[in-house]
This record gives structure tokens, sequence and C-alpha cells, in this order.
């Protein structure tokens, strides 16, 4: 099944719609940006200090950094959802395709076209697969859409389909991570945000979850990804930032930063160096997403 429809499959509803996010008759010209952005926690621990950050159309972003440095909050505070983590945003500015996301419920940017894959997963236990990719598609207004992206998840994901109807809280590790991501796609995210999709995943489930991130920001996503697997964010992305304790030390092409020997010295090692350089050299000629059987 072709699925180069499923990152727009509201285009039928919204053919004949004005874009709302045209300003003054042109689209801003980076599709996210976030401005000298300063949050705290309980209005004393500080965690994000004056952090700039821009996401172009299509683009795929790294996030890097340690524990603690920021990483999660910024996600948070673009998402909508940093309020409930005891958070607030105390100064800067988010915009999305030049309109403010700052006092918007998360429920209100997904309907922009901003969604997040929460670290954790985050997935509906009890439910069974399916229903929690119909959940992911709250917010599509047609059954037909509905109904057509959760056939392409499940294309671009076989092994999703084929345990539809089981318990999700059963699946492995990876799978449920599969479901994350699935369920993040049926809202139709024209900016997808991923955060530390490839925390305790083995090393095989680590290499699938990068061709797949790397498929999504293909077919027109723009991809922001948090992680602490520099190697693998780095190979992905185009551009990156490195945080440390909440502000931006590092930014630039991410081939650039991969070659940074602060990068390397801190975020990477020498096996990670050897394992990011033979990405680069090898994603000319790495064959498309295949069919998963796992």
């Amino acid at each position: 099944m072709d699925v180069s429809t499923w990152v727009y499959p509201l285009a039928i509803e919204r053919t004949h719609t004005h874009h709302p996010f045209v300003t003054r008759g042109r689209v801003a010209a980076e599709m996210l940006t976030v401005r000298d952005l300063r949050v705290s926690y309980g209005g004393s621990v500080l965690a994000l200090r004056s952090v700039t950050v821009e996401v172009s159309a299509g683009a795929a972003v790294a996030v890097l950094g340690s524990n603690g440095a920021g990483k999660t909050t910024l996600l948070r505070s673009v998402s909508g959802v940093l309020a409930e983590h005891g958070g607030a945003i105390d100064d800067g500015a988010i915009e999305f395709e030049g309109r403010s996301l700052i006092g918007r419920s998360a429920a209100a940017i997904v309907t922009t076209g901003v969604v997040q894959a929460p670290e954790g997963r985050r997935i509906f236990e009890r439910l069974t697969v399916e229903e929690n990719l119909r959940i992911g598609g709250f917010r599509l207004r047609s059954a037909f859409a509905r109904t057509h992206i959760r056939k392409e998840v499940y294309d671009f994901f076989p092994v999703l389909y084929d345990r539809r109807g089981q318990r999700a809280g059963l699946l492995s590790g990876g799978q449920q991570q599969m479901l994350a991501i699935g369920r993040a796609l049926m809202s139709s995210p024209r900016l997808l945000l991923l955060d530390e999709p490839s925390l305790g995943l083995a090393p095989q489930m680590i290499g699938q979850i990068e061709l797949v991130i790397r498929e999504i920001n293909a077919r027109g996503t723009a991809v922001v990804l948090v992680e602490q697997n520099a190697a693998m964010a780095l190979a992905v992305a185009t551009q990156a930032y490195v945080l440390a304790t909440g502000t931006v030390r590092l930014s630039g092409p991410a081939a650039e930063l991969a070659a940074d020997d602060t990068v390397r010295d801190l975020y990477l090692g020498r096996d990670a160096e050897s394992a990011v350089n033979r990405e680069l050299a090898v994603t000319a000629t790495r064959p498309p997403l295949g069919r998963w059987d796992r």
C-alpha cells in the first residue's frame, strides 16, 4: 500500500478552506520558533534559560543533552503539557507558523498539527492496539480520514495490525514504541515531537526506530527528536542543538556537531563516534524502509 498520503490525511477536508496560519498573506519562514524561552518548576527551579530553537518545514532536528539538561521541558513547553508537570513559562515566545502556542491547551495545539509522542510511550495498556490508535485519531472529523490513516499506520507497522485486538500492555517494549509513534501519527502531525524513542530498546530495535523516523521525515513531516542516544539522533537529523543546564551550548548542522570534539567527548564516546561516522557514510545508499517482521 502506498503510504505517501498518510502525512496529510485531512487534505480532502482542507481543500476548500483557508489555511489558518497564513499571516498577512504569507506563511512564517520557520515552522516552529522557540525564542528566549525561560521555564521554571514550582516558581523556583529554573529549567530553561533563554533557549532559542528553530525548526524549518520538513526538517529533522535533534536535541541532545544529558539528564536534567532541559530537553523534555522544551518539548513539554511546545506541546502544551508543561503545566501538568508543575512547570510554567516565565518569558520568551513559542510560535508555530507565525502564531503563538503559549497559553493554548494541549488539545488545541494538536489541532494545529503539533503532536508529541512522550517519553515512556504512555500508551493505554488495558486497551487494545486498535483502541489506542482510535484515540490518537480523535481530532480527525472525517470517519473516512480516520479509517484511511489507521490502515496506513498498520501498513507502516504490520506487527500492530497482526496484534490489533491484543491489549497494548502485552506488547514488547519495541512494539509499544511503534504503537506510541503510530498513535501520534493518527493525529496527522505536520510537526512530530519525539521524546527518547530509543529509551530502553535493544540495539536492533533502535535501528528499526531510526529507519521509521527517517521515513516519517522523508514523507514531509518535520521532526524534533529528543535523544540521549546521540549517535542515532545525529545520524537522523539535519540540524542539532545541544542543551546543558537549561541553555543551548552548541547548535548547527548535525554532521558538524557529530565531528565536534566537545560533542564527541561529552555525548558520544569513541565507539558511538565510529557508529555515527559509519551511519553518515551509508545514508545515501540506505535502502528504503521495508515491512517489519518483528
